[in-house]
């Protein structure tokens, strides 16, 4: 469970980094110079926007759904920057992408103390927190060895297979509804 839910927040982290050491290479493949900026501003403007709204789609999903929904999501976007033909569609992708790692990222924390009992909550934050120590070091580390071999694009279908890897733990650590892993309370209607 832990692994699930600090994985959301790597995921989210490291391709947020990943992509400042893969855009000189991508604009010389597809052009688009003059829209350079954009391509982390949509990300991050998505990442906040999604990262509002984690209580409300956790209250009216479930966990396991609205983690599902966060990694298909993240992974359609990371499907569509490795396919993009040119910087519109890349900047769709990243749109995608950070709305997906918005919400990843806010239910690796917010399902601290549904997933986990009580006496894992404090480690549990340390170990999700600490993801965004390690994506500063592997995000732009791994952007520059995809950038330096001419496959940036594989770096985002790198992503969509972690996310796709990530989804078949979700069913097996998450529960489908609220519940309290300590068994004090009882699970909230959805």
């Amino acid at each position: 469970t832990s692994t699930l839910l600090a994985g959301g927040v790597a995921l989210y982290a490291t391709n947020e980094f990943l992509t400042i050491s893969l855009m000189p290479s991508a604009i010389a493949d597809i052009g688009g110079e003059r829209l350079y900026a954009w391509v982390t501003t949509l990300y991050l403007v998505g990442s906040v926007v999604a990262a509002t709204t984690v209580n409300a789609v956790l209250l009216r999903l479930g966990p396991r759904v609205s983690f599902l929904l966060g990694l298909a999501v993240f992974g359609i976007g990371s499907t569509v920057c490795a396919a993009a033909p040119g910087m519109e569609v890349l900047l769709v992708g990243r749109t995608l992408q950070g709305a997906a790692g918005g919400l990843l990222a806010g239910l690796g924390y917010a399902l601290i103390n549904t997933a986990l009992p009580r006496s894992l909550w404090t480690r549990a934050s340390a170990l999700v927190s600490a993801m965004w120590g390690v994506a500063t070091v592997t995000g732009p580390a791994a952007g520059g060895l995809f950038a330096q071999f001419g496959l940036w694009r594989w770096a985002f279908g790198v992503m969509a297979m972690l996310a796709l890897a990530m989804a078949v733990l979700v069913p097996l650590v998450l529960p489908a509804r609220r519940v309290d892993p300590d068994g004090v309370g009882l699970a909230l209607k959805v």
